[in-house]
């Protein structure tokens, strides 16, 4: 059994990820990541027909398995580091 690794860094994906830029960060085969982006709770971008798209901070906090009230902590604290 062959393991694949990561072949980018986080901070090197674009702002909008794909299932395809979600497999070189998660090193997992590119019909893996379709099955996670189609998962219940991905947090993918809705209403943009059928292209597969996230944005790289709320896949980062679905990976990390925060609940909501956690999350929105991040997210404030996040906000006050850009400004």
């Amino acid at each position: 059994m062959q393991i694949k690794t990561s072949t980018k860094k986080y901070e090197e994906l674009p702002d909008t990820i794909t299932p395809y830029d979600y497999a070189e960060w998660r090193g997992c085969g590119e019909n893996k990541a379709r099955e996670i982006f189609n998962s219940k709770g991905f947090p993918r971008i809705q209403g943009v027909g059928v292209k597969q798209l996230a944005d790289k901070r709320a896949v980062f906090l679905f990976e990390l398995g925060l609940n909501e009230e956690d999350k929105k902590e991040v997210l404030k604290e996040l906000a006050k580091a850009i400004l």
